[in-house]
């Protein structure tokens, strides 16, 4: 996968917003999730209370009930007995009374009346017959609930609840949360009224209300933000904690894309650093055994020393059109470093690769000549080889750029042949001057006759075609005596020879092809002369 500048920029700021958004997020996340936990705190605690207190109220009705049943209407001592046991045996009351029509207290399981001031009207519930109120009574009971059953009309029985019952201890107590419960009879008799420790001035309050479904009742419990914090912040924490560890890891991860080279950018960086070098494959004439050419191949030579083959970049290259400076640059190389070479032995040729992109522009004509102008390698030197591989997008303007170059002497060879998509049209169309038959076929010249067969078919449509040949990955001698029976002179491939740095392939052909033993070589318009 390449990653671009475009990429590794957006990358870098990513990386930057991840540190930063992160744990930020992190921390909001966490504040969100302790308001709702809050929240949900308070609307339990609500729930709980409320349930309490409706089950009191239902006990204490039970008990007042059974006053009527047990026919309790007067202060008899049967009667005062009987409001005795029901107090001695009700978890809630505190006292029972028998009250007249007109709301007077007749008898009460004490024996002496209890000294009652009303702190509010009675409140009816959804049964007609009950009702609610709240009252402050002397003595022991202080604020109490008062609840009332009447039957018929005619006699009202009463109790009084105690209603430091309803909230439990163990509530107000949990935590140092700044709890709060207020108990109202509706609309507005106060029963209850606790606040826990822990609550901050100044800070932000948050409630829930539970209302009765079946008395005039509702409970608000309250906190403060605050003390909850002070309570609960180490999720906070904690939580920003472990969004700086995720920050920290996808920052790096981002970061590690950042540092991931950029194909691109670091071609453009090489062939400015002059770390693309041209490596030489000699042509040999098989007959004679000697140099009649070379391939010009690329090579990436790192800063270190190390050497990339072309298999590992050129498809890159030709993709993002990086092939057209990266071919140029090759040229001038390549004529600085053999030019006089080759102005001593004119019967040479310098084949150079072009791929089918090179040949949807007529400016590949004025570029080669820019290159080779004032140079010692001619252009009658230059063979050119566009390879079969990939297809040429427009026929007729490839053919025209090939006339134009053979109008200036430049040879041009068709590479790779019968592996690609043009097949023998591209032989027949484009009118080059050389053919190039493939190392697939000549690696199996003698064990597949089918291989065999193509081969012999290609030798023959060339001298048809008036073509010169050249076997391509020649590597044993049963090979070259092979394509020598049929005729092929020219062979290139490890047999003779691997393609060389510029100064060990100047020295090969200096010591096979001095100068003077190559001036007296006729000149041909072949590959051999």
């Amino acid at each position: 996968m390449s990653v671009g500048s475009g990429t590794r920029k957006l990358a870098l700021i990513l990386a930057a917003v991840t540190a930063i958004s992160v744990p930020a997020a992190a921390y909001f996340a966490a504040e969100a999730f302790m308001r709702h936990k809050l929240q949900s705190y308070l609307d339990t605690t609500a729930q709980t209370v409320l349930q309490r207190i409706d089950g009191a109220v239902d006990r204490a009705l039970v008990s007042l009930h059974d006053a009527e049943t047990r026919n309790v209407a007067g202060c008899s001592p049967t009667d005062r007995e009987a409001l005795r046991v029901l107090v001695f045996e009700s978890p809630v009351l505190k006292e029972l009374a028998v009250h007249g029509p007109d709301g007077a207290v007749r008898c009460n399981n004490i024996g002496s009346l209890v000294q009652i001031t009303p702190a509010s009207t009675p409140f009816v519930t959804a049964n007609p017959r009950v009702s609610l109120a709240v009252a402050v009574t002397r003595g022991a009971h202080g604020r109490a609930l008062r609840v009332f059953w009447n039957p018929d009309g005619t006699i009202l029985y009463g109790g009084i609840m105690s209603v430091g019952l309803f909230v439990p201890h163990q509530v107000i107590q949990r935590g140092n949360s700044g709890l709060g419960i207020d108990v109202e009879l509706v609309p507005g008799g106060r029963l209850v009224s606790v606040r826990g420790a822990g609550a901050v001035e100044g800070s932000r309050q948050f409630s829930a209300v539970a209302v009765s479904g079946s008395y005039p009742i509702r409970v608000v419990a309250t906190a403060s933000e605050g003390a909850w914090r002070l309570e609960h912040g180490g999720i906070i924490w904690l939580a920003v904690v472990v969004g700086i560890v995720l920050a920290g890891l996808m920052a790096a991860v981002l970061l590690a894309i950042c540092r991931r080279r950029d194909p691109m950018a670091d071609m453009h960086r090489a062939l400015v650093n002059g770390e693309f070098i041209p490596y030489y494959q000699p042509i040999l004439d098989i007959d004679t055994g000697r140099i009649i050419g070379c391939e010009v191949l690329v090579r990436w030579r790192k800063p270190d020393g190390t050497i990339i083959p072309p298999g590992a970049f050129i498809g890159e290259a030709e993709r993002s059109g990086f092939i057209f400076p990266l071919t140029l640059d090759l040229m001038r190389q390549a004529a600085a470093e053999v030019g006089s070479l080759y102005a001593a032995r004119p019967h040479m040729k310098c084949g150079f690769n072009l791929c089918a992109a090179h040949f949807q522009d007529q400016s590949i004509v004025e570029d080669v000549i820019n290159v080779f102008s004032g140079t010692e390698l001619k252009l009658n030197q230059v063979l050119l080889e566009v390879t079969e591989r990939d297809p040429l997008p427009d026929m007729e303007l490839a053919r025209a750029i090939i006339a134009r170059f053979q109008d200036l002497g430049v040879r041009v060879a068709l590479d790779d042949v019968g592996t690609g998509h043009g097949g023998m049209s591209y032989l027949l169309k484009l009118r080059v001057d050389v053919m190039k038959i493939d190392k697939l076929f000549i690696d199996a010249i003698g064990s597949e006759r089918q291989s065999t067969a193509i081969v012999d078919s290609l030798i023959d449509l060339a001298a048809h075609l008036n073509l010169d040949v050249v076997a391509e990955g020649v590597e044993t001698f049963d090979q070259v005596e092979a394509l020598r029976r049929r005729g092929v002179r020219s062979a290139q491939g490890y047999v003779f020879a691997p393609p060389l740095p510029g100064s060990s392939f100047v020295q090969l052909v200096e010591a096979m092809e001095p100068a003077a033993a190559t001036a007296w070589l006729p000149r041909k318009k072949s590959l051999r002369g």
